[in-house]
Parts: structure tokens; sequence; C-alpha cells
């Protein structure tokens, strides 16, 4: 296991060419996300996130997209994780769960999930971290983000190209 291949935009175009709907539903795990008629998820590309495919797939939905963001979830539900990725469309890991996995679990995103990588971790900082941020959002068109100025501010970002992060 050598480097990493990332998500890249070929991938991304991909995933837009095999999608069966104009629109898709993010279906989270939260109380709501059960209000969510069955009908429109069965109409729509859902993507689901970490555990809350169980409830999907309990209900006959397949998910387009299974996305996972926490690597705890995969350290406790392993084998949920196999199964939920072996029953959506298509599976994303995001590399903060990548770099944690064991090796088998490594061999086995590699061969079968796209990698994304993390764009942002949290850690600590200060006036490094906000010049580094404000020259990525110079280099990077797609990604907005806003850099506070003083300590007490929250950074807040979003990239529209999920193959920077």
């Amino acid at each position: 296991m050598g480097s990493v291949n990332f998500i890249t935009h070929a991938d991304v175009l991909q995933l837009i060419a095999k999608r069966t709907a104009e629109d898709c539903i993010i279906f989270l795990s939260g109380p709501t996300s059960r209000k969510t008629p069955l009908s429109l998820l069965r109409v729509k590309d859902v993507i689901a996130v970490n555990g809350s495919v169980q409830y999907l797939l309990n209900n006959n939905v397949k998910p387009f997209l299974y996305l996972l963001t926490d690597v705890r979830f995969l350290h406790r539900r392993r084998e949920d994780f196999y199964k939920f990725s072996s029953n959506s469309q298509f599976t994303i890991v995001n590399l903060d769960v990548y770099e944690q996995a064991s090796v088998d679990d490594k061999k086995y995103i590699e061969e079968n999930c796209l990698i994304i990588r993390s764009f942002y971790r949290r850690e600590k900082g200060g006036f490094l971290k906000k010049i580094k941020f404000n020259i990525l959002k110079r280099v990077y068109k797609a990604l907005l983000i806003s850099v506070p100025l003083s300590k007490r501010g929250r950074l807040a970002g979003f990239c529209k190209d999920i193959s920077i992060g």
C-alpha cells in the first residue's frame, strides 16, 4: 500500500453520470431523518452518512452513495461498514478514516471505495494558520472560507469541488 489515490474530477463526473435523479437527499441519522417519506427516498438519489444506512436498508432503499466520515464507526461497527458499503452504489471514505484503518480495511477501501482528502483538520493554530487559509482560498477558487481575525471567531469553510477536499 503506497500512496493514496484520492477522488478525482473523473470520479466526480462518473458519479454525476450514474445518478438517476436530478437532485439528491442527504440522509443523516437524526430523528427528523425518519420523517422523510420512504416514497421520496425510493425515487431520489440518497447520500447516506455513517450509520444512517441501516434505516434505509431496513426499508429496502439502496443508497446511491455511502459516506463514511467517522473513524469510530469503522472501529466499533466494522461489519456494518462492509454491509453498508456493499449495499450502496458508491462508497466514499474520509482520509482520516482511511489513515486509522487496519491494513485489511485499508486494502478494502483502496479496492472498493473512493477516498476524499481532508482539506482541514482540527488543529491548534494562530496567526500562521490564518495566513495559510487566506492563501489557500486565493489558490482554490472553489474553496469558500471565512477566516476570522480574532481568536474568538470561528473558522468556517466549504469547498465546491470534492476532489480538492
